[in-house]
């Protein structure tokens, strides 16, 4: 079951195979963090002598998460229940890797990767009556949120187009078809810059990912050469360049240009010297 399939309704949160908020038994009493922009940091630098400051780079913090809910059961077997769920599903791991965290708010289902890093259940006098009001917290160290589901594309490289004149000319002249492939349009509907993963498959020699619209590139040396049936895994988000097999070809990345995809469309070309291979393209819509 992939992230986010349990969610049936705006105001609920998957995490951890749980479900959150509305219709559940933690019921939905307020969600910050999601809809807000999270805090912003800047390098902006002090004027020398005048006024103000000259405006620097402006970025993103992490995004934290807080969830408000309320807990009552039925009978207190089922409210006991549902807190020891509720302490399972927040406790830490020894493992410090992120996990899916996804929320689905005004028709859109989106994702971030995030941590439990607090836990809120007090114990006034109606705990002991089945009721009480507490407190998740996450915190994702990517603030981007990721719609869902995941999109993808493919292309292979051009390829020549067939025909041409003959002679002797006769009219009406038949010019033959142009080439054709090599190129995808990728749209992006959110409001902030997704980050594609880009996966070129062999066999092929020197492929190269360019953003037609900006002149941008990911070009492999001359001599690299991709084996019929192995895949190279170019990720935007931490620069990285692996064989599926784990074995990194960053040292062989001649330009490394990396974009990401702004909101609307954008024109990419797949090129690689023998004709060969294919290239796939993983993204979110992305918003903050």
């Amino acid at each position: 079951m992939a992230a986010g399939d349990l969610i049936t309704t705006d105001g609920q949160i998957e995490w951890r195979g749980a479900l959150l908020g509305v219709d559940t038994a933690y019921g939905l009493v307020q969600l910050e963090g999601w809809q807000d922009l999270p805090d912003m940091r800047d390098g902006d630098a002090e004027l020398d002598n005048q006024h103000g400051y000259q405006p620097g780079k402006l970025l993103a913090d992490r995004r934290i998460v807080t969830l408000s809910f309320e807990l009552g059961e039925r009978s207190e077997a089922d409210f006991r229940a549902a807190e020891l769920e509720l302490r399972r599903i927040t406790a830490p791991d020894e493992n410090p890797a992120e996990e899916p965290l996804v929320v689905q708010w005004q028709g859109i289902k989106a994702m971030v990767m995030a941590r439990c890093t607090g836990r809120l259940i007090p114990t006034p006098v109606e705990y002991f009556y089945g009721l009480t009001r507490g407190t998740i917290q996450w915190r994702a160290t990517n603030p981007r949120l990721l719609h869902l589901p995941q999109q993808s594309s493919t292309t292979s490289p051009p390829a020549a187009g067939g025909g041409g004149l003959m002679w002797p000319l006769q009219w009406p002249l038949a010019w033959g078809a142009a080439q054709s492939g090599g190129e995808i349009v990728l749209t992006n509907t959110g409001n902030a810059h997704a980050q594609p993963v880009w996966r070129i498959t062999g066999s092929c020699t020197r492929p190269v990912v360019r953003n037609a619209d900006t002149g941008d590139q990911l070009a492999f040396d001359d001599t690299f050469t991709l084996p019929a049936g192995q895949t190279v895994v170019l990720t935007t988000q931490d620069k990285s360049v692996l064989l599926t097999t784990g074995v990194s070809r960053s040292n062989r990345l001649a330009r490394r240009q990396w974009f990401t995809l702004p909101p609307g469309p954008t024109r990419i070309r797949f090129e690689t010297s023998d004709g060969g291979g294919q290239l796939e393209c993983h993204y979110h819509h992305t918003s903050f």
